[in-house]
């Protein structure tokens, strides 16, 4: 999964669609959630597809990391389970909301517009 090319710049125009506009399918993803997936598109809400990813895959995180790294790895990068709340929190707030607020401002405050994707999500990153 990967999120839209131009979020960060939508983000920035107060223009963010649902949750599930802002993600699109890459190849392989439906060798995890090939349930989630019907005509190549996501069906559900994406909360609901995120949690049950961290249900079923992650119940028990440090046991998944110790056994199988790889897929540890894999499923943290293409599912982006370190910022998938901070993602659905900013396109549902511009959706159902579209007002300023301090919380948005600071966040444009240490950010700009033509912004990668992944730069945008480590200001959410604890370092």
């Amino acid at each position: 999964m990967k999120l839209i090319d131009n979020f960060v710049e939508q983000f920035h125009n107060y223009s963010l669609p649902s949750p599930e506009k802002c993600f699109i399918l890459e190849e392989g993803d439906e060798l995890y959630i090939n349930k989630w997936i019907k005509n190549g598109k996501i069906n559900g809400k994406m909360r609901d597809l995120f949690e049950w990813i961290e249900k079923k895959y992650f119940s028990d995180k440090n046991q998944l990391e110790k056994t199988d790294k790889k897929k540890f790895d894999e499923l943290m990068r293409r599912f982006y389970l370190k910022n998938w709340r901070i993602i659905l929190l900013m396109c549902d707030y511009q959706t159902k909301y579209r007002y300023y607020s301090k919380a948005i401002i600071s966040i444009k405050d240490k950010s700009f517009s033509d912004m990668k994707n992944k730069d945008f999500l480590e200001l959410f990153e604890n370092n």
